[in-house]
């Protein structure tokens, strides 16, 4: 208890070198011991779970659009459906004629059709989005309608191209605990000189050995213990995770074995 209660005076020596080192080490163990989590979170806020993917299907005049639109509104993961402009779409085709010469001829019957357009929930997996695709070209008919593939919106590539989404998508939940992993390696080394400084006058007053290793070992045993068992109640508890925590901390801990001299705190 004499350890457990000198790392939190050492912690308070220098609040903000002693919160720091505090709570990094909360941090990277809480990253650890629920990695589970932090992949979850990350796949979350991937720019295709943060915007609504859609598609558009077109349909002939033979397919009753208030039937179907009632039909697609039932679907899981359909968020809305919006009318297509015809005549804008009309005028693509047009210009698309002209494009091709005067000799290339439309029937009327492919001027006669609607389109709308789905949105979906991100949310959704890929094979669950093309699920709802085909079940609304089901619903209308494969002879009288079809649809495009599931697409995002212009702003996915826009954010995919931000080095902070592409760093997610490059390094994932450990690239997450890597920088926590280094945050932590910082404030340890901000918060070294507390625990020196300390150790020294316990060590030559009180007569008692290894006083920084000893602290610095009960403390971040607390934050060991305490995270382990919030990961094992939230089955997210991970062996090979376990062991990483370990030896990260241990390595690091073992620099405070070393002898003491005196060097006062900043």
């Amino acid at each position: 208890m004499f350890y457990l209660n000198e790392f939190f005076k050492s912690l308070g020596e220098s609040l903000i070198r002693g919160f720091s080192f505090f709570f990094f080490s909360c941090l990277f163990a809480f990253s650890l011991t629920h990695r589970p989590w932090i992949a979850s979170m990350v796949d979350k806020i991937s720019p295709e779970k943060i915007v609504n993917p859609y598609f558009v299907a077109v349909m002939d005049d033979k397919v009753d659009a208030v039937k179907l639109k009632s039909l697609i509104a039932r679907l899981p993961g359909v968020l809305g459906i919006e009318d297509k402009s015809s005549a804008e779409s009309r005028g693509k085709i047009n210009q698309l004629v002209k494009q091709l010469g005067a000799d290339y001829q439309v029937s009327t019957e492919l001027m006669n059709f609607k389109s709308v357009r789905i949105a979906l929930n991100p949310s959704l997996s890929q094979d669950s989005l093309n699920f709802v695709r085909e079940q609304v070209v089901k619903f209308g008919g494969r002879d009288h309608m079809t649809a495009t593939d599931v697409k995002y919106p212009e702003v996915t590539g826009v954010m995919k191209a931000h080095p902070f989404y592409s760093f997610m998508a490059k390094a994932g939940d450990w690239g997450i605990i890597g920088v926590f992993g280094m945050a932590w390696i910082i404030s340890f080394w901000l918060c070294y000189d507390v625990f020196r400084s300390r150790a020294y006058i316990i060590e030559k007053f009180q007569r008692k050995k290894l006083v920084a290793s000893k602290t610095i070992a009960s403390g971040l045993s607390i934050v060991v213990v305490v995270f382990c068992a919030l990961g094992l109640l939230d089955g997210t508890l991970k062996f090979f995770d376990t062991i990483l925590l370990l030896m990260v901390f241990s390595v690091f801990w073992t620099f405070s074995m070393q002898e003491w001299r005196w060097k006062p705190t900043l």
